[in-house]
């Protein structure tokens, strides 16, 4: 599954759905770097206009607002209802980003469409991740520096364990989601924080389960 949290589930119940994506046209209209990079820069921005959208993403404000309608019809953005013509904001609707691959029919259109999607999604965030280290991290203020960075951990866990924990980082993640939208409800001094996770059960044997070797 490629989960994209930039715009985690907010606090009311529309927000609090994570849409799952099944539409194989929905995924392919997403897999689009400039798509995706107007999500981000709305995630951090909160609104904007195509004008606007233009400075961040280096496209013209007609190509920006192509893409935002595109977006929009299939339901990733929306206009807040202020403005008029290229000066109208945009936002992101409210909720995560979720899209199965399709396990059941790994053939399918949705199938590779989603697998499609996730590679594109997973190849975007470790490279921001090194443009994060290489040109963004040494500018930061030490104490800052020190709480980013890489976490590896591995520990043995069932199914259901998986899901409970799985259920319990997302809750964590998103405790502060609303400030995404309503910029109102920010404490002074804050940074756009991203988090960057991917699940990967693993199919070997630990060191501790019997090979079968002798002893």
């Amino acid at each position: 599954m490629c989960c994209d949290s930039a715009e985690p589930p907010a606090t009311t119940d529309r927000a609090k759905r994570s849409r799952q994506i099944t539409d194989p046209r929905a995924m392919r209209a997403l897999a689009h770097p400039v798509r995706l990079e107007l999500l981000e820069q709305l995630s951090l921005a909160g609104t904007l206009t195509a004008a606007q959208a233009s400075e961040r993403v280096n496209e013209t404000p007609a190509n920006c607002s192509f893409h935002l309608r595109t977006l929009a019809k299939y339901g990733f953005v929306e206009e807040t209802g202020d403005g008029r013509g290229r000066e109208r904001p945009w936002r992101r609707a409210p909720g995560g980003i979720g899209t199965a691959e399709s396990y059941d029919a790994p053939d399918s259109e949705a199938a590779i469409s989603g697998r499609a999607l996730t590679d594109v999604i997973v190849n975007r965030h470790l490279e921001t991740v090194r443009h994060y280290r290489e040109a963004v991290q040494p500018t930061l203020p030490t104490a800052w520096q020190e709480l980013s960075g890489h976490a590896n951990v591995i520990t043995h866990l069932t199914l259901d364990e998986l899901a409970e924990l799985r259920t319990e980082l997302l809750a964590l993640l998103t405790r502060h989601a609303e400030r995404t939208a309503q910029p109102a409800l920010r404490p002074a001094g804050p940074r756009p924080v991203q988090f960057f996770a991917f699940t990967m059960p693993r199919t070997e044997l630990s060191p501790a389960v019997d090979r079968g070797g002798v002893g």
